[in-house]
């Protein structure tokens, strides 16, 4: 939580419970997801002149906010844990895209846990509109030289997809914890237990960031081409591969042969899916097999094959 977002200046009481009601929307969701959590100092910030955040949320203190807005915010802060302030190297101050913070301390909190290679998003007040990788400079605790870092911000939920997904380049994510982190990445998708990097023919660091690609553009942008091409393959193709992939079905050949197209169907919780559609690294290898959306899976997307190469 970026306590340092919380600027109420110059807003209207109209515009300021806009705003609180926009952040409790994404707090709200974003916890659902994970857990978020703040300073123990957040309720003494500065969000005014003279005015801590404490004396506009609890005593309806000027910037004045609508008061259905405020408790329902306070609410949701206080659900919120602290987070700990034991983490070697903290530093005092921070600087955001080269503005000073003061008692901007989750930026800190964040800067130090980039400085040993692992990233925290915060969540900020949109009247600020800092979102995605922004660079957080802080002194180094030896040398008191400045350290930039970059540190993801977000004001609404649903940008917690980019953050996870950008992590499996930035903290270069391990085979081993690659479905895990998929899931937080694509909630839109389901997972196949029996898929493994080894069906490839590559290895792990070759084949995910392709994986990656192709998993954004099934969560973001297949079912949608459907519904807008009424689920005519080529059209469906066309469109999705503006984003630099080949998806595709199956051929008519390879559907004729009953046999081979046994080989698109995935086991999942007791279930049978066909996975014929599926992205081709290589015209010859690699290939990653999904399903439709299916009811069965809430109206979501299985990935079920990692492969060399299906026959055909």
């Amino acid at each position: 939580m970026d306590e340092s977002s919380f600027d109420f200046r110059g807003l209207t009481e109209e515009r300021l419970t806009d705003l609180l009601d926009d952040f409790s929307d994404a707090l709200e969701t974003v916890s659902e997801q994970q857990t978020v959590a703040a300073s123990p100092f957040w309720m003494e910030v500065d969000c005014a002149d003279d005015r801590e955040l404490y004396d506009v949320l609890y005593e309806g203190r000027t910037p004045r906010a609508g008061r259905d807005a405020r408790l329902r915010m306070i609410r949701l802060m206080d659900r919120c844990p602290a987070w700990d302030a034991d983490v070697p190297g903290l530093p005092d101050q921070v600087e955001v895209a080269g503005t000073a913070e003061e008692l901007a301390w989750s930026l800190c909190y964040a800067w130090s846990w980039a400085r040993q290679g692992r990233h925290v998003a915060c969540l900020g007040f949109p009247a600020r509109d800092r979102r995605g990788w922004l660079l957080v400079s802080a002194a180094d605790g030896t040398t008191g030289e400045p350290v930039g870092l970059e540190v993801f911000h977000l004001v609404d939920a649903s940008a917690l997809c980019e953050f996870w997904r950008d992590l499996f380049a930035r903290e270069d994510i391990a085979e081993p914890d690659f479905l895990a982190r998929a899931r937080q990445a694509f909630p839109h998708l389901v997972f196949a237990d029996s898929l493994t990097f080894r069906k490839f023919d590559g290895t792990y660091s070759e084949m995910r960031d392709w994986v990656v690609r192709v998993l954004c553009v099934v969560h973001d942008h297949f079912a949608d081409a459907l519904v807008r091409h009424s689920g005519q393959p080529h059209q469906v193709q066309a469109e999705l591969g503006r984003f630099g992939l080949d998806l595709s079905p199956e051929s008519p050949n390879t559907r004729a042969k009953p046999s081979v197209m046994r080989q698109r169907d995935v086991d999942h919780e007791g279930e049978t899916y066909r996975c014929e559609w599926h992205g081709k690294k290589e015209r010859h290898r690699n290939r990653v097999h999904f399903s439709l959306p299916d009811t069965r899976l809430g109206g979501r997307v299985l990935i079920g094959i990692f492969a060399d190469h299906l026959d055909t």
